[in-house]
């Protein structure tokens, strides 16, 4: 009996802790974005977010995803980005690699989607939505559109939450 009430729990648990811990501990980045504003009728206004480091050409990526893609095609795999900062302070995928990394600051998604017409692969971070305050979605739409626009994401072992998003 005790067991099938702790199920739950431990359940929830897995499904909340790993974010907020990230939240708490992670490195905090921006990465510069490229969203769109839609409402959700229960929930306001959210930005779609969509990030420079979600598309990556094949000049980034190691011998090792190159070659699961040539033999995959519409395959997926999970991948590590490396990322460096430029001179304002924002992220840029430095490498992309199928191996976890060492060290240094690296998002772990999923590449989905190979093109081999712009050799870029798609990679899903699970970065897509933020809330914010009612009608101020607008403004950082259009801050984004004129590339002024980031997300402040804390980064913990690849795991990403979005903390903030800013205007410069």
């Amino acid at each position: 009996m005790r067991l099938a009430a702790f199920v739950p729990i431990a359940i929830l648990l897995g499904m909340i802790v790993p974010p907020l811990y990230t939240v708490a501990v992670g490195e905090p980045v921006k990465l510069r974005m490229e969203p769109v504003d839609p409402t959700d009728a229960f929930r306001g206004d959210y930005i779609q977010v969509n990030l420079e480091a979600e598309t990556v050409p094949e000049s980034r990526l190691d011998r090792s995803a190159i070659e699961y893609f040539a033999g995959h095609k519409g395959g997926e795999l999970t991948v590590y980005a490396l990322l460096k900062k430029d001179e304002k302070g924002i992220c840029h995928v430095k490498s992309v690699s199928a191996e976890n990394p060492r060290g240094g600051i690296y998002l772990k998604g999923k590449a989905y989607e190979w093109e081999d017409d712009e050799q870029k692969v798609y990679i899903d971070y699970h970065l897509d939505k933020f809330f914010v305050p009612q009608h101020s979605g607008k403004e950082i739409e259009q801050a984004a559109t004129k590339g002024r626009a980031a997300a402040v994401v804390k980064i913990y072992r690849g795991r990403a939450v979005i903390t903030n998003l800013v205007t410069e």
